[in-house]
């Protein structure tokens, strides 16, 4: 007979295959549940980035009127830092003061000049203008124009297949360019006193632009290096690079107004005109100009001496002009900056002129800092994947 004991005791019971395999499935359940849940796993991550694009985009909408001040300013004082560092160690460490006394610098050697010359230019231009269309109407021009022999009848043998040289045709058509010419620079006149508040507030964000990037640049420029989640070796190296190109931008800007100004001067020198290295020094100050370039200077030139019956000089400074100082910007501008970039000259030629043609002359700046910071990603590609792209190689 069973004892008490023995009815009593319970041991341990074991979990029987049914009840491992009920486990089982209710785990299973569960991952699928998981799997088919819709709980977005990291929202605040998500939100984090969502956010920091809609600021971010308002933010560029805001500033992005300013947005071709601001990397003026910054090419600038790329260019000029290594002046700001020297006068900053000789005041002793003072970076407000030194900033300040580069943007006064900036002031006094570039802004005063361009607003003289702008002024007076503008109004001999207009006097040029009027003079010329005087000596057509008044017959002073006929017999030039009727030459049967000298440096113009040969050009109009030459021209003929291509323009109609008839001297009525002709005159008419030099009184209309002079008309044209003088009421584009009297509208552009006006234009720029409407938008002068436009011009006076660019000028002083420029300026405000050059003082806080003089006196906080390298603390900017250390803010961002950290900021990107590259390796360390990278960030130098993008940095390094951009400053290289936004030097070669700058130098390349003044290597083109020498390279415009000496052959403007010979042009001058060539036609016989007083005072050619003055003019020539006049043509490539005015080169650095957008649009209009040095042509405000060699232009109405060919048009005084071609008015004052020196015709041939005239129109061989306007030719110059037109076809050998007018063209030879493109060449040294991206040589010079092809230097800084490291890339092959037709890429350079593609990015300077793209941007110009995409972004206006901003994008002379745009174009080539674009470039090297596309440059600057294929070559970080290339070392990370260098062993991988060496293996693939071997196996071809």
């Amino acid at each position: 007979m069973e004892s008490l004991h023995d009815s009593l005791f319970i041991g341990p019971v074991l979990p029987s295959a049914t009840a491992y395999c009920t486990i089982d499935a209710m785990d299973k359940q569960t991952k699928e549940d998981k799997n088919h849940s819709l709980q977005v796993k990291n929202i605040p991550g998500y939100f984090l980035v969502f956010c920091i694009v809609i600021v971010f985009y308002f933010l560029y909408e805001i500033v992005a009127p300013f947005l071709p001040v601001a990397i003026f300013a910054a090419v600038l004082t790329a260019a000029f830092f290594p002046l700001y560092s020297r006068l900053r160690n000789f005041l002793g460490g003072r970076k407000s003061i030194s900033a300040l006394l580069m943007c006064l610098l900036v002031i006094i050697v570039v802004v005063v000049p361009i607003v003289v010359f702008i002024l007076f230019l503008a109004n001999e231009t207009l006097s040029v203008y009027g003079l010329l269309e005087q000596k057509v109407q008044s017959g002073a021009m006929d017999s030039l124009l009727q030459a049967d022999k000298g440096f113009l009848y040969q050009l109009k043998i030459k021209l003929a297949p291509i323009i109609k040289l008839d001297p009525a045709y002709l005159k008419s058509g030099i009184t209309d360019v002079a008309k044209s010419i003088s009421s584009l620079l009297v509208s552009k006149s006006a234009d720029m006193l409407k938008n002068a508040t436009t011009l006076v507030v660019e000028f002083i964000v420029t300026l405000f632009a050059l003082f806080f990037f003089f006196r906080d640049g390298e603390s900017l420029v250390q803010m961002i290096i950290h900021l990107m989640p590259l390796p360390q070796k990278y960030e130098r190296i993008l940095v390094k690079k951009l400053s290289a190109t936004t030097k070669s931008i700058f130098y390349g800007i003044f290597a083109t107004a020498l390279a415009q100004g000496l052959m403007a001067g010979i042009g001058f020198w060539i036609a016989g005109v007083q005072n050619a290295a003055l003019w020539g020094t006049l043509a490539g100050f005015f080169s650095m100009l957008p649009y209009i370039g040095s042509s405000i200077i060699w232009f109405p030139a060919g048009l005084i001496l071609i008015g004052a019956d020196h015709t041939s000089s005239g129109v061989f400074l306007l030719l110059w002009g037109l076809f050998v100082v007018s063209t030879i910007d493109n060449v040294v501008r991206v040589f010079v900056i092809r230097g800084g970039i490291k890339a092959h000259p037709l890429l350079v030629f593609f990015v300077v002129f793209g941007g110009f043609l995409a972004f206006g002359f901003p994008g002379i700046l745009y174009g080539p800092l674009i470039l090297t910071i596309a440059m600057m990603f294929i070559e970080i590609y290339r070392m990370e994947y260098a062993k991988m792209l060496d293996g693939m190689d071997s196996d071809g």
